[in-house]
């Protein structure tokens, strides 16, 4: 018997994968609209860092930072990422009623796509221990038209255990948070905040003691996008300072280790739209399993 020639090998394997991607399309889009994933978020440090106060300058942290290093065409050739942000009153900080602001919010590289995938998949939720005032901020400048959250909105103003205790997720259970809604009811489609279940609730979150109250079951580490992070997206406020006498090489240097630090924070934020297709399609329909199995490529999270 002889082998079927490479090119009728070649169509055999484009038509199986085919086949393989219109089945798992279809089984994520049934799964989505029959028995959703509740995907509950985490605001500063998985999804944003705000920086207080403000910068003083607006050469490392700002979104419409200009290249003016003098260091010739090369330099101009690629610019540095830049990053949407937004300046707010966060009244966890001293302020006057004279002040304009005194924070700046920089969403992670990523994350607005990513929550927009997600929320297709299932219905994202917010679950912060942020105080309300800064919550409704962020909420308004990342999701106006109530597109993304159409779940809960948790924070410390209406749970203050939070903090102490960590995000218990059947606080949902049985109906608490307020919505995401102008009617002041649950703004869900799918499924009442009651009818939502620990198989089928994940939380996505920089802290790991926040997961305590599960027993870590249905909480995903997130890299922590700290202001450190942050600052290696934007570029080091010394090196700008001395780009006049850099050459256009580390210029160049500069920008693209910008780029690299810009697209780690990108990579992060797939990786978590990755685990929820995974959650989503997962046979089992428990989504813990799928947070087990995580934690286990990521050789277990410190359980503090």
């Amino acid at each position: 018997m002889t082998a079927p020639p490479p090119q009728q090998l070649l169509q055999l394997a484009r038509r199986a994968s085919t086949i393989g991607i219109t089945s798992l399309t279809g089984w994520t889009s049934y799964k989505a609209n029959t028995d959703p994933l509740h995907i509950f978020w985490d605001l500063d440090h998985t999804i944003l860092c705000s920086v207080t106060p403000l910068p003083s300058n607006n050469t490392a942290n700002d979104e419409n930072r200009n290249d003016s290093n003098g260091g010739g065409e090369e330099s101009s050739l690629i610019k540095p990422p830049t990053i949407h942000h937004f300046d707010q009153i966060d009244d966890d900080f001293p302020y006057t009623p004279l002040t304009v602001a005194n924070t700046r919010t920089y969403f992670r590289p990523g994350a607005k796509v990513a929550l927009w995938l997600c929320s297709k998949l299932g219905i994202c939720h917010v679950y912060t221990a942020a105080q309300e005032s800064y919550t409704m901020n962020i909420l308004q400048e990342l999701d106006p038209n109530k597109e993304v959250f159409r779940g809960v909105v948790l924070h410390r103003t209406g749970y203050p255990r939070i903090v102490r205790d960590g995000k218990d997720l059947t606080v949902v259970m049985g109906g608490g948070g307020t919505s995401n809604d102008d009617d002041g009811g649950a703004n869900n489609d799918k499924k009442e905040p009651n009818d939502i279940r620990l198989e089928r609730a994940i939380l996505f979150d920089d802290k790991v003691s926040n997961f305590k109250p599960q027993k870590y079951e249905n909480g995903v580490s997130v890299l922590p996008f700290s202001e450190e992070r942050l600052n290696k997206c934007l570029g080091s406020t010394n090196n700008n300072k001395n780009s006049s006498s850099s050459s256009s090489d580390e210029n160049y240097h500069n920008v693209m280790d910008n780029w690299a630090a810009y697209l780690e924070e990108v990579k992060e934020m797939a990786r978590l739209v990755g685990i929820s297709v995974w959650g989503t399609v997962h046979l089992s329909g428990d989504v813990r399993k799928v947070v087990g199995w995580v934690r286990k490529l990521n050789g277990g999270d410190n359980e503090v």
